[in-house]
């Protein structure tokens, strides 16, 4: 009996030392001492995970299911506006939303890119929606890495209003895309033909934003590269 006793509060006291530790990580001290989770970091949070329903949903082959991912992309899109914005109102930023916010971010919208290229028929533009998309995706994962980098060094990599720019755009042309393309499931469902996802010029403008979307992508992240050398070079 007094084993078994034993291991239950051993137990217990793996269950509060874990969540305590879950709490200083995402949480932040309230003013009577108390530590826990941040709104904002929820937000963040909620992006992480819708990340695979999105794919699931939006790969099924049914149509509500698809729109369904629709919807899930436009409400991670709205609760990356909510969860900086709470932070900073609320004075609760903390070290993994200012990392973790960024990430979450970058995986929506690369999931959704990538989502986009291997389900749709580019046929001949197939290659240039590729080349859009690997840059845009080389950009991110080298900020990402640069992120780490000035972190570990005790420094950050703030954001700047042409990457704000930059997250605005791609998550427009992929709101976009996403609601275009279900129209065009919905009307060939319905057996209606439509001139609009005929021929290429559909396609060629998803590729003309893809192309705005990389072009936006290196110019801000030739900035982030630009300011960080400058930070160094001042230490130095």
């Amino acid at each position: 009996m007094t084993d078994s006793s034993n291991s239950s509060n051993s137990f217990r006291i793996i269950i509060k030392r874990s969540r305590a530790k879950i709490r200083s990580v995402l949480g932040s001290k309230s003013s009577n001492g108390q530590v826990t989770v941040t709104p904002a970091n929820w937000f963040t949070l909620f992006r992480l995970v819708i990340v695979p329903f999105f794919w699931y949903c939006f790969f099924s082959g049914s149509l509500t299911l698809q729109i369904l991912a629709t919807f899930l992309f436009i409400a991670g899109a709205i609760s990356d506006l909510i969860d900086g914005k709470l932070a900073r109102r609320r004075g609760e930023v903390t070290p993994f939303g200012n990392f973790m916010d960024p990430l979450a971010d970058k995986l929506l919208i690369l999931s959704a890119f990538w989502a986009l290229l291997i389900r749709e028929n580019f046929s001949d533009l197939f290659t240039l929606a590729l080349v859009w998309i690997a840059l845009i995706t080389l950009r991110e994962v080298g900020l990402t890495l640069l992120r780490i980098w000035a972190i570990s060094g005790g420094s950050s990599v703030v954001t700047s209003a042409w990457g704000k720019w930059k997250t605005g755009i791609q998550i427009a042309t992929i709101i976009f895309t996403l609601l275009a393309l279900n129209l065009r499931d919905i009307l060939i469902y319905n057996e209606i033909a439509s001139l609009l996802f005929k021929g290429y010029h559909f396609f060629i403008l998803i590729n003309f934003l893809l192309f705005l979307c990389a072009v936006s992508s290196l110019v801000s992240g030739g900035l982030y590269l630009k300011s960080v050398r400058i930070r160094v070079d001042r230490s130095d």
